[in-house]
């Protein structure tokens, strides 16, 4: 899970200026500074990124970052 959360934190510096240390498993999207739209636009890229569907209520039902590791883990995304 590690390393998912290393390849999201990776997205997250790139396109919403976040800053890598606080990229670790308990952080919730609120703590990373990003609001419902980006959530939502951060699944856009996930899906783009790792080949899979995401929605928008699967976005928004996600805490922290350890919740979106494990929802790219159900669909298949490998670490």
């Amino acid at each position: 899970m590690e390393k998912l959360i290393s390849r999201v934190g990776e997205i997250l510096a790139s396109r919403f200026e976040v800053d890598p240390d606080g990229v670790i498993p308990e952080a919730s999207f609120d703590d990373l500074g990003l609001d419902s739209l980006a959530q939502v636009e951060l699944g856009e890229i996930l899906e783009q990124n790792f080949g899979i569907e995401v929605s928008d209520e699967e976005m928004e039902k996600l805490a922290t970052l350890a919740d979106l590791a494990e929802m790219l883990k159900s669909k298949g995304v490998a670490a």
